[in-house]
């Protein structure tokens, strides 16, 4: 009973700590910026673009003049918005302390439209909460909405890790507990319940937009509960599953057409579970990527505060409430866009590290939307080994989500060795547009082979971001699925910058005790030429005619199983793409559902 409640607390560390972070992000997006500083302890310490500040009132200060201009809140007509991406968190051995390392992409108006960064953060646990005790940015590219991206360094610095391949995919390990009474066993129930809704809540989440980005709109309805309601800000109020599905349409008719593209990942990811264990209120941020070939094209931001009702063991969308924050001309920019009017905003829940009511500035008007009080869900206690159970799947989805992140990340600095020292001992990884290999030493071999060390000067980064996952972890708690975007920036400090984006369907095992990948497998749906061009001015055939050409790879090292089907990115064609997982609410089978 200790080494499963010491196991409890450690989980619930890692989702702590991952909160706060998102919290962070939430509150730049609308310059809450002495909320900002409560996140932090007493003596902690930003040191961002070049300045360092010391404790929550300098901390807000220097926010509040470098991005709010001097006021509380964002100037009007104006968006800054920070993408967080790709955590990676692992605790200490006694639990009390954490680390994490990040990426953020920051979207605003004015002369600073593009700034991208790696984050380096500590935790601490003080009187009973987490904060933040050292946080870190490391400036990747920066640049104007009008020419885009590029390296702020002609010589990018590969910044130290606070993790292992093994660490990573087994960050809540400790220090053996001390045994503690056997009656216990009721409180951890809850808690147990509280993080399998947690997981649910992010995967539905999650998964709503992967159907949008294909205007899968049937299936996007069959996520709402019966009387579940969509609201709009400032367009209506859309009740029952026919309704919605007539408020999908106002944006187009079911399914891609040729050169369409309708990409909405979501960011910034808050869950709380409601005390019953039968309600979650999900908060975030959708980043609109829209348009078609030889047209528009355009960015959007919107917030959204959505309620989530289990019935059975069914989770679904009771209400989703989606608050359009800004929209801008992919070719023009946000200066030349469309900002929110209304004052009106989702409420937050309180900040996690002060536990305080979150303040705000008198420019906005948040929208409230409690909990209603559901009935409590019977969760019987059950035995210790059900427990261990529940427990160990909790535990995988924050492993996995660290391992895929960490192999985005040792792709980026061409760790090809500590690359695959994250899959299984016969784990399989795809090389674009070359084939399957399988086994440690042949993956570290083949990304030798293709890719090489790290260059020197180092004057381009393929930012590779895994984001987005939606993970299903088997009844036992030792194998899973995973579904994760691709969303690659590409930059160098001599020519601008362009994009990349893919799906990847993997599978994962625990081996040795650790959280691998034993299959990954990657998709890429698109690439930009450039940024100038964007993804509404390519040629057909484009993915083939800007992809890497493997022949050196297969010549030198043919991969132990061939790819079947398509090797390069089809956009502007729209081809399938795969799923591992049927509709969560109404058990609808995708056009492409992988065996």
């Amino acid at each position: 009973m200790g080494r499963l409640l010491a196991g409890l607390d450690r989980t619930e560390s890692l989702r702590a700590v991952k909160r706060l972070q998102a919290s962070f992000a939430q509150y730049v997006h609308h310059g809450l910026w002495d909320e900002i500083g409560a996140l932090f302890a007493a003596d902690g310490t930003l040191a961002w673009d070049g300045a360092v500040m010391m404790g929550p009132p300098a901390i807000a200060a220097h926010l509040r003049k470098a991005i709010g201009g001097g006021m509380d809140g964002l100037p009007a007509g104006t968006v800054h918005a920070q993408l967080l991406m790709t955590p990676v968190v692992t605790l200490s051995p006694s639990g009390e302390q954490a680390r994490g390392r990040w990426h953020e992409v920051r979207m605003a108006s004015g002369p600073h439209a593009w700034a991208a960064s790696l984050l380096t953060a500590d935790y601490a646990r003080l009187d009973g909460r987490w904060r933040i005790t050292r946080l870190v940015n490391h400036p990747i590219f920066a640049g104007p909405f009008d020419t885009g991206w590029r390296n702020l360094s002609d010589d990018l610095p590969v910044i130290p890790y606070a993790y292992t391949p093994d660490s990573a995919g087994r960050p809540e390990t400790g220090a053996d507990a001390a045994p503690q009474p056997t009656d216990r066993l009721s409180e951890v129930g809850p808690r147990l319940a509280a993080l399998a809704a947690e997981d649910a809540a992010r995967n539905l989440q999650h998964i709503y937009g992967y159907y949008i980005d294909r205007k899968m709109w049937d299936d996007v309805a069959d996520l709402f509960a019966p009387e579940g309601v969509l609201t709009i800000d400032g367009v209506g109020r859309f009740q029952g599953r026919a309704a919605i599905l007539q408020a999908l349409e106002r944006d187009g008719p079911a399914g891609l057409r040729h050169g369409e593209l309708n990409d909405h990942p979501q960011f910034n990811l808050t869950v709380e579970i409601a005390p019953s264990g039968v309600e979650a209120r999900v908060r975030g941020l959708d980043l609109g990527m829209t348009g078609r070939n030889g047209g528009d094209a355009a960015w959007t931001f919107t917030t959204f505060d959505n309620r989530f009702l289990k019935r059975g063991d069914t989770w679904a969308i009771a209400g989703m409430r989606l608050y359009p924050d800004a929209r801008a001309d992919y070719y023009k920019g946000w200066d030349g866009g469309q900002s929110a009017t209304s004052r009106r905003i989702a409420a937050f829940p309180v900040n996690p590290a002060s536990g305080m009511a979150v303040r705000y500035p008198a420019n906005l008007a948040p929208v409230s939307h409690p909990f209603n009080g559901e009935a409590i869900d019977a969760r019987p206690g059950g035995s210790i080994a059900e427990a261990e159970t529940a427990l160990a799947r909790a535990a995988a989805f924050d492993a996995i989500e660290n391992i895929s992140s960490a192999l985005g990340q040792y792709l980026n600095d061409s760790r090809w060795y500590e690359l695959s020292r994250l899959f299984t001992v016969d784990g399989w990884r795809k090389s674009p547009s070359a084939g399957y290999y399988q086994g440690r030493d042949r993956i570290w071999q083949m990304q030798m082979t293709r890719n090489g060390p790290l260059r020197r000067p180092r004057a381009f980064i393929p930012l590779h971001l895994r984001i987005q996952p939606v993970i299903h972890v088997a009844p036992d708690g030792r194998s899973a699925k995973l579904r994760t975007r691709l969303l690659q920036f590409n930059s160098a400090n001599a020519r601008e910058g362009s994009m990349t984006a893919g799906m990847y369907e993997d599978q994962l095992a625990i081996e040795d005790g650790i959280w691998r990948f034993s299959f990954d497998d990657i998709d890429h749906i698109w690439l930009t030429e450039s940024y100038a061009k964007g993804w509404a001015r390519l040629p057909e055939g484009a993915g083939q005619a800007l992809s890497r050409s493997p022949a050196a790879l297969l010549q030198t090292m043919p991969p132990d199983r061939p790819i079947e089907g398509r090797a390069y990115p089809p956009f502007p064609a729209i081809d399938r793409l795969w799923f591992h997982y049927r509709n969560p609410v109404s058990g609808r089978t995708p056009p492409n559902l992988l065996p």
